[in-house]
């Protein structure tokens, strides 16, 4: 693998994980701050279970594609 395609893999793989922490810490101060009727509490907990997702999933393939590096590596 060259230096370019590790570089495009890392961009690609933070992509969502940085987007999946925006959509986490927005939905998390909507909840905090915002409205306490329904509607906005249930709009609130399905950003914060998408940005979770979001976050966990992407993690799971940026901790696959670190040790993918470091075996190639050796």
């Amino acid at each position: 693998m060259t230096e370019e395609n590790i570089k495009k893999t890392w961009r690609n793989l933070f992509t969502p994980f940085l987007i999946g922490i925006v959509i986490f810490i927005v939905a998390l101060l909507f909840h905090r701050l915002g409205s306490k009727r329904p509607t906005p509490q249930t709009i609130s907990l399905f950003g914060c279970v998408l940005g979770f997702v979001f976050i966990l999933f992407s993690g799971m393939k940026i901790l696959k594609f670190r040790k993918y590096l470091k075996t190639e590596n050796e």
